[in-house]
């Protein structure tokens, strides 16, 4: 008799905000519009961004009561305005454990996501994203969240890279501004 080990999916509830915005040339500021169809946009965003600020819940055994984690899911273009250059990596906070971003990622990653839906179709995106720790902060100024991230994947620390290996390397970014509120987020795992 031959026995066939199965793996139960995650046990998880997590609750929390989103936030974003995207690098275009209209008077927004910012401005989070997917695909942009503002006045004056350009056609090409530089980049893109999706903010998650999971505020409670649990991952198996892992408790976000009391504590907080933010997720960034970032879209950058090798190339400008050529749609099949884009790549999304995964940024935490420089301070996460590594071992519970990781753990958090097997089940939530695939609600991560941040490429403009003027590229989304043309992009072949990885198994896995790259995932990255970097100095990272969010806050909450009256009603407009604020992100002020420095990303340099030379000293940035690579926590996983992305399955199969991109082409290229993400180039340095850095963001200091405000995002646009997407409202509160559940996500839950399929009942057992």
């Amino acid at each position: 008799m031959q026995t066939v080990q199965t793996r139960l999916p995650a046990s998880y509830l997590l609750k929390g905000n989103a936030a974003g915005a995207r690098d275009c040339s209209c008077p927004c500021n910012p401005c989070d519009c997917n695909p942009c169809e503002c006045p004056g946009a350009s056609r090409w965003p530089g980049w893109r961004l999706s903010l998650y600020q999971l505020v409670e819940g649990h991952f198996e055994r892992i408790s976000l009561y009391g504590h907080e984690m933010l997720l960034l899911c970032l879209a950058l273009p090798q190339r400008e305005a050529e749609p099949t250059s884009w790549q999304e990596v995964i940024l935490c906070e420089a301070t996460a454990n590594p071992a519970t971003v990781l753990k958090l990622l097997e089940g939530i990653e695939e609600y991560l996501e941040a490429l403009p839906a003027e590229v989304q179709g043309t992009v072949r995106r990885p198994t896995r994203r790259a995932v990255y720790a970097v100095p990272l902060v969010y806050q909450q100024e009256g009603t407009t969240p604020l992100l002020r991230v420095d990303f340099a994947p030379s000293t940035a620390r690579l926590l996983r890279a992305a399955e199969p290996e991109p082409a290229w390397t993400p180039p340095a970014w850095s963001y200091n501004g405000p995002l646009a509120s997407r409202g509160l987020f559940v996500w839950q795992s399929p009942l057992r």
